[in-house]
Parts: C-alpha cells; structure tokens; sequence
C-alpha cells in the first residue's frame, strides 16, 4: 500500500473552504462529500487498490457479504437485569424430572394466534424487469419485517411488565438469505426438511411449518431427524412419533440419520468423516421412492375428469434407479461436475428470478421450421431435491455423506453455508440435490435454547448470564464440569447460632434445619461462571477478577458443539384412565432423576476425570478424554485438541517420564506424579523448578567460595 501523504497547506485551506461553504448553504451535503473524497484523491490520501484478479473479485465479496445473516441487537437494559439475575436467583437442585422434557408451552401458547410468518416470495409477471421484481420483493420484505418486530416487540414488553425480562427471538432479516429459500423450493420437487434430534420443536416452528404446507405447487416433504447417535434411542423415538402428529398432515414420513463415523470419532483417529448407515440410507431412499411415486400419481382432481386425466403429465423423470444409490459404494461416484463447481453455482445465482431459473441453453432446442425455442422437458432433467432447515442441523453433512466423501464444506458455526450448492447424485446423475443456507425462522422461543441448540452463532450474542441460567435449570453444569463449590458471604446468615429459645427442642429443631442449611449447596448462574473461571485460570487482564464472560462462552460451546451429550425427551401424551372418568394421566419418558436433559450414562468415559495410576503411562492416542472439554479454549477448532488424558502437554509428559524413571532407579518403585491442573497448578509446578534451580546455584556459588578460599590459604 503506498504511504500517505502530509497534509499540505494547500489542502487544508480548501477544505476550510468548503466546509464554509457548507455551512452557509452553498453546498449539499451530497455535493460536499463528492468534493472532499475528489479533494483527497487529488492530493494523494485515497488510494483505489485493484485485486489481483481485477473486478469480479470484488464484486463477489460484495455479494458474500449481501448473504451474512442480520439479527436483532440487544438491549443494555435487558443485558443489565438478566445478569443480576444470573448471580440472584438461585437454581433448583436436584433438578426436576420435568427439566428433562422439551418445553412445548414456547411454541404453542406463545403465538397461539399464528402472527408469526416466513415471507412468501410475492407475485409477478413475465413482462416485469429483474429490477421491477426486486423492488416488489425488497417492499413485501419490508412490510413483513415490521409486522414481525412488532409482534417481537409487543411480546418483551409483555415480560417487562410481568416483572421477567424476555429477550427476542433472534430471526433471519436479511432478504438476500430469503431469497436462497425461495429458490431451493421452487426449483425442488421433494424436499427434506431436516430437525436436529435434540430438540426438533425448535427446527420446526409454526411459521416454518405453515410456510412448507402452503406452498404452490405443492411439494413431498419428508422430515429427517439427523444426529441421530447423540440422543436417547428411547427419546429418538418418541421423537419420531411425535413429529408426525405435529406435521399434521397424514401419510408424512420420518427418517432418522447421523451424518459421521461414530467409531472413528470414539478412537480419536482423524477429523468427522462423513458416514451414514446403511439401514439409515435404506430407509431414506425408501422414503423418497415413496415420494417420487406419489408425484407421479394423478391428483384427485385429474382422476375425476377423464378429459383432465389425458391432458394431466407428470413433472418429474418417469423413472430413478434406487437400487443402483442403495447399493453404491461410498466415495465411488463422479467427480464433481459442473453442476457442482462455482462457476456452474454462480452462473444459477445470475440467472433471472422465476420458475424458469433452471432452464440452460443445453435443455433448450430451436425447431428448424418456426425459429422459436421450446419449452423445457422436465421428465429429462434429473429429479431435485432440497435439504432445508435452520443452522446447524445437518444438512451440508447430511449431503457429504450422500456423496460418501467430503464434497461440500460443513462447519460447527451457525450459518457456513452462505449460497445453495448443487450436486448430482449417483453415477446414472439422475438426483440432483440442492443444499439451502440455512436460516432461523421466526418464533418465540427465545435466544437462550437457540443458543443451547446452536441455531445461532454464540460469538455474537452479548447476553451470555442468560444462556447460562437456561441451560443450568436443564443441565447440571456444576457436575458436568466438575466445579467446586464456594461459600459467598450472601449463603451466611449474619444472625445464625445468636438467636436464644425458651424451649431446648426449638433450640435443637434450629440447630438441626442450620446444619442441613449449610450443608445444602445453593448455586446460581453467577456462581456456576465465577467457579469455571477460577478452575480454568480465567482471569481478567487489569483487575484480576475471574472472566465470567470467556467461561460462560466455553460452556456455552461445549453444549452447542456436542461434547457434552444432552437431548430433550418429547412430551407426554395424555391418556384417559378410564371410560367413565373424565380424569386422565400422562404418559412419556423422561430423564434420570437430577440429570435433566444430559446423558451422563452414555459420555461417562468423555467426561471423567482419569488420574494416572503409579502403574500406568500416560496414552496419547485417545482424543475423547475428560481433559478435553477443559483444554479447549473458547473458538477453538476440534482439529486443535491435544488428545491427552490428563490435560498436560507431551513436553509435561516426558518430563514426568524423566522423574519417574529416576525414582524407580532410587527407590525400585514408581512414584505416582500428581496432576497439574489449571492455569495456578502450572504456576505452581514452575515455581518448584525456579526454587530447586535457586538451591542448586546456591550451593554451586558456596563450593566455588570454598575453593577460593583454600586456594588463598
């Protein structure tokens, strides 16, 4: 870049001069911008700096950055209270078995009345210009995004006079994003509507829902449960049965997959591997051979008119070779073609918006005789699929492992996928699957569980006390992550042990209720932070006080990336006793009792903390042990973890190995090595070295004066 020049003399007088100019109203504002920016051009402090590759890089930067998702900015009110709230109230313990069920309430009763919507891309005509069609959808946008923060603002307004501060549901507001959706749907015949097993009410909202339902012409969707392998198999079920009714629509099809290579990832060999079942796969092609026949069924309404049913075709290929993907070997298709490539991507993207955008000058042919172009056969072009959902439920992985290898990059950050990537399926290339961003969808669910789900990217969200009490009333995150408790001065009664009774059975009663008092440990979403940082060595930089806000986001990740196993059950269904009483009860699973949502069972060996037997040598080859969720920082990625048992480094190991080897010399027994945990731990192991260096120089320095003195003598 060149170096900027001094301003001159002659530089600064005429920039007093139009800024007079200005203010006397002989300049715009506009027209004093435009002067200053050629002023400075002039004199050499605004310099263009071209790319390497000339324009069409930086015009495709500018449409990367148009595809950034937008959310709403909190309030610093709300900020405020809800982290007096966090180090205030204080958390139930043991939880409730009922912390274990999904909360259905959020999505029910909170938009009972349905205002809540996705924008429907509006209507338009042949004859209109791109820009006459942009401009139509970028008013309808406008419109539809101020009647839902109006419905969002209303419904935090609510919370404030209750006296409960509510955050907003965070919520796609850019158009650009809306747009990649409506593309997806128009151009796909089947679409598979993926929702995380964890909590599939969260990735399947009302609005969603009703949105899917209501689209022309109508489509086959199949609703996917993915990460299938971190949930209850129990709870994976009831899911299953659960959607169903939700959906509401008979005959719809669940499927349920996992997207990596379970085993692998247990062994610690190598990064995720894209991986699905075979009985998963089996049961996914079953379910879009369904589908595909169904489309190839006449409607109702054809079937009743025999003159309707002659002139009714089918808009889809005739015929697919399931047999041939179910028996595919993974990773033995083609190459990526050129549908997959990024200039075939972009050249889509340019294409004009409407239901023409799939058409190419391949599928088009110009007739000999009348010199016009005919319409496209759609029975020739392979059949299209679309995965749709909010981020982070699977859809890029799902789609890698279709492929049987990594095709398309898939990422643990909400919101990677920024434009629709479209592959061909199978060697025959008669699917072609189409990958959509994915995007929240308006709801009232609040931010909390969209973090705890990973919905949203947790770097961006300011209010980090909150999440963390959501998720401490479903988790017990004290024993997850092994923090130790503190007394405060607020768990200490001032008057306790002062107070005098008549009766020495009160006297004994209060003694007793103060012993059981005291022993009772009473967390809160402060404590559970403060406690986290002080273990993990989390400091600030100028006051020393322990980083609440860098150990809530390390918690905060190790929910949203999988680590730690967690997954609500669904609600209980309602059965009535008998046929003569109108009482009835409710019947469902639920967690273990104190456990809430977390399955300690199934991750027990991940989250254990190993100590080192005097017998036994530190493995470095398991990358799935207790030490792991301590030793990832915040932000870091999964190919960054050390694979140690014990949290210490290999140079630490070899060090102890040192140590040990010599005290088995001395003493013929191995010496067992305590662990260094923590950042003081460190500190304290190095302050030994320092002191045992200190001794050794000491003493070197008395021999040497030694020596000096018996040679002076």
């Amino acid at each position: 870049m060149p170096r900027r020049k001094p301003a001159s003399a002659k530089h600064k007088r005429q920039k007093l001069i139009d800024k007079r100019a200005l203010k006397r109203g002989d300049l715009t504002a506009e027209e004093h911008a435009a002067g200053l920016h050629a002023l400075n051009k002039t004199y050499g402090r605004v310099y263009d700096l071209p790319s390497k590759s000339g324009g069409p890089e930086l015009a495709g930067r500018s449409d990367a950055r148009k595809l950034q998702s937008r959310f709403v900015a909190l309030h610093p009110t709300f900020l405020a209270r809800t982290r007096d709230l966090a180090f205030e109230e204080i958390l139930e313990r043991p939880l409730p078995p009922s912390s274990s069920v999904f909360p259905l309430e959020i999505l029910t009763e909170r938009d009972a009345d349905g205002a809540l919507t996705c924008p429907q891309r509006p209507r338009f005509r042949y004859g209109q210009t791109k820009k006459e069609v942009e401009r139509n959808e970028e008013g309808y946008f406008k419109r539809w995004l101020n009647g839902i923060e109006g419905v969002m603002q209303s419904w935090v307004d609510e919370g404030d006079d209750q006296g409960v501060p509510r955050g907003p549901t965070w919520f796609e507001t850019n158009l650009e994003v809306w747009r990649q959706l409506w593309r997806v749907t128009e151009t796909s015949s089947i679409l598979l509507l993926l929702l995380d097993s964890r909590c599939p009410p969260l990735h399947c909202p009302p609005s969603l829902r009703r949105y899917l339902q209501t689209l022309k012409p109508e489509k086959e969707i199949i609703l996917v449960l993915t990460k299938s392998d971190l949930v209850d198999p129990a709870a994976l079920q009831g899911w299953k049965d659960w959607v169903k009714g939700w959906w509401g629509i008979e005959g719809v099809q669940v499927v349920s997959v996992r997207s990596y290579d379970v085993d692998l990832l247990n062994e610690g060999k190598g990064k995720h591997k894209p991986d699905i079942p075979q009985d998963s796969l089996d049961e996914l092609i079953t379910a879009l051979r369904n589908a595909h026949e169904r489309l190839l069924t006449p409607p109702s309404w054809a079937k009743e008119d025999p003159v309707k049913l002659r002139e009714w075709k089918a808009t889809v290929r005739p015929s697919v070779d399931w047999s041939a993907l179910a028996n595919a070997t993974p990773g033995s298709s083609n190459p990526p073609t050129g549908t997959s490539s990024r200039s075939k991507t972009s050249q889509e993207q340019s294409q004009p918006d409407d239901p023409q955008d799939g058409t190419s000058d391949a599928h088009q042919e110009q007739t000999e005789g009348e010199g016009q172009q005919t319409a496209r056969d759609p029975t020739r072009e392979p059949l299209t699929i679309g995965l749709i959902g909010q981020p982070n439920v699977g859809k890029s992985s799902l789609l890698n492992a279709l492929m049987g290898e990594q095709r398309v990059r898939a990422s643990r950050t909400p919101g990677k996928t920024k434009h629709f990537q479209t592959l061909l399926w199978g060697d025959k290339k008669e699917i072609r699957v189409v990958d959509c961003p994915g995007l929240v969808c308006p709801s009232l669910v609040g931010l909390e569980i969209q973090a705890l789900a990973a919905t949203i990217p947790i770097s961006q969200i300011a209010s980090m006390p909150s999440c963390i009490s959501f998720a401490s009333k479903h988790l017990p995150l004290e024993t997850i992550f092994k923090i130790p408790y503190s007394v405060s001065e607020t768990d200490v009664d001032p008057y306790a042990g002062k107070r005098t009774y008549r009766d020495p059975a009160l006297a004994e009663a209060e003694k007793k209720r103060r012993e059981q008092e005291e022993r009772k440990e009473k967390w809160t979403a402060g404590k559970i932070m403060e406690g986290r940082a002080i273990d993990r060595g989390y400091l600030t930089a100028k006051s020393g006080r322990p980083d609440t806000n860098r150990a809530a986001n390390g918690i905060m990740r190790n929910l949203a990336d999988g680590r730690v196993r967690w997954g609500f059950y669904p609600p209980p269904t309602v059965t009535e006793t008998s046929e003569s009483h109108d009482e009835s009860v409710e019947v469902g699973i639920r967690g273990k009792e104190g456990m809430g949502i977390w399955l300690e069972s199934a991750h027990q060996d991940i989250l254990d903390d190993e100590r080192l037997e005097p017998d036994q040598e530190p493995e470095r080859d398991d990358a799935r042990s207790g030490t792991d969720i301590d030793g990832i920082q915040a932000g870091e990625d999964e190919e960054d973890m050390t694979g140690s048992e014990s949290g210490v480094e290999e140079n630490d190991h070899e060090d102890y190995e040192e140590e040990e080897n010599q005290d088995e010399n001395d003493r013929g027994e191995p010496v067992p090595v305590a662990k260094a945990r923590g950042f003081f731990a460190a500190l304290e192991v190095e302050d030994e070295e320092d002191e045992e260096d200190e001794e050794d120089d000491e003493g070197d320095d008395e021999g040497d004066k030694a020596d000096a003195e018996g040679a002076r003598a």
